[in-house]
């Protein structure tokens, strides 16, 4: 779990406060295409993703929309249906063969009182993902399709050695064809 370690290290945790989260987290490996939320039901987990990929994603009206995509280091969580307690709407899955560790919202969130510093990790979670969301959404609104592909390229370039090409077009808004016709044009 050295990957968690140096993650839990970046908050300035203690060697006590590294051993307690470590302990909470439980090991797993996923095969590509595997499922990993509960949709719809509450979500009780987050995940630290030591390498591979997961998926969001939802589907409306039988289409298939990538919601987000979570890269090695990242926290995977359905932070809308834990903070509101409300159904999950999104499905997870393993985008490419991917190791996480699954930790329990229940088994950490009691750490909160006696470790302040561990809920600065919660409130880190929980800012990047409003930052992520606003950076997304700022894109949507003035960036052009092909800005936004060149984003995307610039700021996880592995997306494009690893995911299928209609989960990035989904990502981005658009239809295969049309991300298609982008990348001609670029090249």
């Amino acid at each position: 779990m050295v990957e968690l370690e140096l993650f839990l290290l970046s908050f300035g945790l203690s060697e006590e406060e590294i051993a307690l989260m470590s302990d909470l987290g439980k090991e797993e490996k996923l095969a590509f295409g595997s499922e990993l939320s509960n949709f719809g039901h509450v979500a009780e987990n987050f995940y630290f993703v030591k390498k591979g990929m997961i998926r969001s994603y939802r589907i409306i009206d039988g289409d298939d929309f990538t919601y987000n995509f979570f890269l090695p280091g990242d926290i995977c969580v359905d932070l809308e249906s834990y903070l509101k307690k409300t159904p999950s709407g999104l499905y997870m899955e393993a985008a490419a063969h991917t190791e996480l560790i699954r930790c329990r919202f229940s088994q950490v969130v009691p750490l909160f009182e006696e470790h302040p510093r561990i809920q600065r990790i919660a409130l880190k979670m929980a800012e990047a993902a409003y930052l992520r969301v606003l950076e997304r959404m700022k894109e949507f609104q003035s960036d052009s399709l092909e800005q936004r592909y060149l984003n995307l390229i610039k700021k996880h370039e592995e997306l494009f050695r690893n995911a299928p090409l209609q989960h990035i077009a989904s990502y981005l808004g658009v239809k295969p064809q049309s991300l298609s016709r982008i990348r001609a044009k670029i090249k």
